[in-house]
């Protein structure tokens, strides 16, 4: 895929990535929205991130990024490949994260301990969080394709969106990724372990 491909393609994501945006936006209100009213509910859903995160504590910086890097991709790719079906899990997952950021950034406003919550995300989110969002707009995308399709609209065939969608992944979305993990591990978890 040639960077004019690469543009053009952009381009076609862009109304799928406002709507990507959209609810992840969406999902961090509801997740503040829930640590306020319902803090039960919302230190429910920090456990199972501080059950992942002390997962990777103590891994050295290179074994960090890399874990990180592959967890992304896998469920970046995940969004992708199962976007195919209608875009539902797209949706899920970006309303989850969005609700998990917000529960995360309420605790933060809480224990004023908002340059710390800044500092583990900024840097690294700064290339993830556009990946991630890349990732889910193309699984939307395939949904809204794969509905065309089910209804006799869609031209083409789902399997060469899916290849277009694939190439596009691997130039743009897993360097970002890669970059987003790097930093994470040597330059985000120095700063926070300060």
């Amino acid at each position: 895929m040639a960077k004019r491909e690469q543009f053009f393609y952009f381009r076609k994501l862009l109304p799928y990535l406002v709507a990507s945006t959209f609810l992840m936006s969406a999902g961090i209100v509801f997740g503040l929205l829930s640590a306020v009213h319902a803090p039960g509910i919302a230190t429910q859903v920090l456990g199972p991130i501080a059950k992942f995160a002390k997962t990777l504590v103590g891994l050295p910086k290179l074994y960090l990024a890399l874990a990180i890097f592959f967890n992304n991709v896998l469920k970046t790719l995940l969004m992708i490949v199962l976007g195919t079906l209608w875009g539902l899990l797209p949706v899920f997952f970006l309303l989850l994260n969005g609700y998990a950021i917000g529960v995360v950034l309420y605790s933060s406003i809480q224990t004023k301990d908002m340059l710390a919550f800044l500092l583990a995300i900024v840097p690294h989110g700064l290339f993830e969080l556009p990946a991630v969002l890349l990732g889910t707009s193309i699984g939307l995308m395939l949904g809204v394709h794969a509905m065309k399709r089910l209804f006799g609209t869609l031209e083409t065939t789902i399997t060469g969106e899916l290849r277009r969608a694939l190439r596009f992944f691997s130039l743009v979305i897993i360097p970002l990724l890669l970059l987003a993990a790097f930093i994470e591990a040597f330059i985000t978890s120095a700063g926070v372990s300060r």
